[in-house]
């Protein structure tokens, strides 16, 4: 059991006031109990929010910095907002500041919790120096929490959160990213190393002449975009990360190449077949490694190809990638 959430749980029944819960990746969904009246659950991750929509919790997916999310607080009207911190400093510090606007007016808290290892206390001491009231408890050593009310609003340093920002992929290429999405400022080593090899493989691989691609995991979009335009074909582009889906649709806006943007869990929700499947998928959920999940992109790549499709991986050399294919590929090289 995750102890920080095991300490933020009994807030969500310590009142009885309405409840915003902000949850990400690092909040293990399959450990949350059945749904609370009066609470209502914000997440950015699609398999998130589905897990919880089974279990009966009034869910809303979106990016936190997105319109979708903010203007609910006056629906919601909260008066208090609980979240265990995030891995994305920048979110953790998203988050409190914009609690600190929204429950400055109300009177309400935040809490928070997390991990000391994780960095939890540093969150609040910065919210104390900033102008928080700030009480702290523990239920052990390495697990802290906090409920944290705001006499006035405050800016911690979040990177511009809320912001699509500029970042430049070649001497001659800019696109959007953003804080959140999984290496929001930079071209993966990777992905860079599939793209520069994706015309030959398919050229030397492929039976026919692709007419369509499926990107699974898609990031800012840095593989749809050069998959679409490099073979001169359609995109679908799917990722669990509502922030990675905004930057993606924004890309493919500004290109002016035909991609498709979707919300799915390793493409779960996929139905349609392609030639190509491109994938620079992760190897770990939430705050460790997930030895399953490489499998779970290798069915969904098979499942979503032609029968004489190609789908071209990029993996971390440690996790066999070779091995793991061959029981859903009739040929892995």
């Amino acid at each position: 059991m995750d102890t920080a959430l095991s300490l933020l749980l009994p807030e969500l029944t310590s009142t009885s006031v309405p409840i915003l819960w902000w949850m990400d990746e690092n909040t293990p969904a399959d450990q949350i109990p059945s749904s609370k009246a009066g609470v209502t659950v914000q997440t950015n991750r699609y398999d998130v929010a589905q897990h919880l929509e089974r279990q009966q919790w009034a869910v809303q997916f979106g990016d936190f910095g997105s319109a979708l999310l903010n203007t609910s607080f006056k629906e919601l009207a909260p008066k208090r907002i609980v979240a265990r911190i995030s891995k994305e400093k920048a979110l953790t510090h998203f988050w409190i500041n914009q609690a600190s606007h929204y429950l400055a007016a109300s009177q309400g808290d935040l809490v928070l919790t997390g991990l000391k290892q994780e960095g939890i206390k540093g969150y609040f001491d910065r919210a104390k120096k900033a102008g928080a009231d700030v009480d702290i408890w523990k239920s052990d050593k390495e697990t802290w929490a906090a409920s944290l009310r705001f006499p006035h609003p405050i800016a911690l340093e979040d990177k511009q959160y809320s912001k699509l920002q500029p970042i430049t992929v070649s001497d001659t290429k800019t696109v959007l990213s953003k804080p959140g999405v999984f290496g929001w400022e930079k071209v993966d080593q990777g992905s860079a190393l599939l793209i520069e090899h994706l015309t030959a493989l398919v050229e030397t691989y492929a039976t026919r002449t692709p007419t369509k691609a499926l990107d699974i995991g898609c990031g800012y979009g840095f593989l749809s975009l050069e998959t679409a335009e490099r073979l001169s074909i359609p995109v679908i582009a799917t990722d669990n990360n509502a922030a990675a889906l905004l930057a993606c649709e924004a890309n493919a806006q500004q290109s002016h190449l035909a991609i498709t943007c979707i919300a799915g869990d390793c493409a779960d929700i996929v139905t349609e077949r392609v030639d190509v499947v491109v994938c620079n998928p992760p190897f770990h959920t939430g705050k460790g490694t997930d030895n399953q999940l490489t499998e779970r992109f290798l069915a969904s790549a098979a499942r979503c190809l032609n029968p004489d499709g190609l789908a071209i991986f990029v993996t971390n050399l440690h996790i066999g990638i070779e091995q793991r294919a061959a029981a859903y590929f009739g040929q892995v090289e």
